[in-house]
């Protein structure tokens, strides 16, 4: 019993080989291209960052300021270190950020400070030692 399916022709050798030898110039010379435009790609992005990277240094850190950054720093120190009226009808006024802080200190020396600022000192080994002992001696139930 044989079908369709089971015929089998046989080909000839010659037909699906091929006996020549390899282009092995071509080969070498894509090889050494692919090289060539690997190492060319490497060396090109390498340069990016470092102009990429030079540049956000220089633009960060070395450029110099604007002038609009100095105009608002100038005139912030012109603000901490002069006297002038915040709002004149209220009689609000500006003092200068030194003589501030003196008045500072001098109301804390004079005990005006308007918070609690206590000066506290940090307790010792022995006075946290007789707390805990005093707190763990009431918790302890009475003997009658």
């Amino acid at each position: 019993m044989s079908s369709e399916h089971d015929i089998r022709v046989h080909h000839d050798a010659s037909e699906g080989f091929d006996h020549s030898e390899p282009a092995a110039p071509q080969i070498w010379a894509f090889t050494i291209g692919s090289v060539i435009t690997l190492v060319l790609v490497i060396f090109a992005l390498q340069q990016y960052f470092e102009k990429t990277w030079n540049d956000a240094v220089y633009e960060k850190v070395l450029a110099a300021p604007s002038q609009e950054l100095q105009d608002l720093r100038n005139r912030d120190d012109w603000a901490l270190t002069h006297y002038s009226y915040q709002d004149k009808s209220k009689g609000q006024v500006r003092i200068p950020l030194e003589r501030a802080q003196e008045l500072v200190l001098q109301d804390a020396a004079q005990g005006k400070t308007f918070y609690p600022a206590k000066p506290t000192l940090p307790k010792s080994e022995e006075e946290e030692a007789k707390e805990a002992q005093q707190k763990a001696a009431p918790a302890s139930p009475a003997k009658d």
